[in-house]
């Protein structure tokens, strides 16, 4: 019997500029989460793999980012990967978590005229693949790591990022 690998996300908003009449963020956070389900992905466990989103701003994430990088300044995103995994029952897995800066993907998307809610569905596929244990230190990860990332977000009906 084949078991099923299933996607799910948990949304906490502590910045109220996520918060929007014409977008519900996270719907589109949690829908684009579980688009996770579909993929054939072979690094992940069977069951509920969860993760936890944060709707952030730069000052937290200046915060984030120096506490646990020990880098100075704001950033997109960041994942912190749950490194007892797979210490967990086979429901539920908490893969960890992803900070999300408002402030930051909105001047990003207004520098690179692309759609700011396509650009947090690119970055939630982003730390999402790290949380999977993907990163791109090195070119051939890097490529391999962009590919996947191309080939869910088109799933999800977003262009290619790496084209702007």
């Amino acid at each position: 019997m084949r078991k099923t690998k299933t996607f799910s996300a948990e949304t906490n908003v502590d910045s109220p500029k996520w918060l929007s009449e014409e977008v519900n963020i996270i719907n589109i956070c949690e829908t684009t989460i579980s688009s996770f389900s579909s993929q054939a992905i072979p690094s992940v466990a069977s069951g509920n793999n969860i993760v936890s989103i944060l709707l952030t701003d730069d000052e937290k994430m200046s915060g984030l980012n120096k506490m646990y990088r020990n880098k100075v300044g704001t950033t997109n995103v960041l994942s912190f990967t749950n490194e007892n995994k797979h210490s967990y029952s086979n429901k539920n897995i908490l893969l960890g978590d992803i900070a999300l800066s408002f402030t930051t993907i909105l001047r990003e998307s207004n520098q690179f005229k692309i759609s700011f809610i396509n650009h947090v569905k690119h970055l939630l596929i982003h730390g999402c693949l790290h949380l999977l244990g993907f990163d791109h230190e090195t070119a051939i990860e890097a490529q391999e790591m962009e590919a996947l990332e191309v080939s869910i977000l088109g799933k999800l009906g977003v262009p290619n990022p790496y084209n702007i």
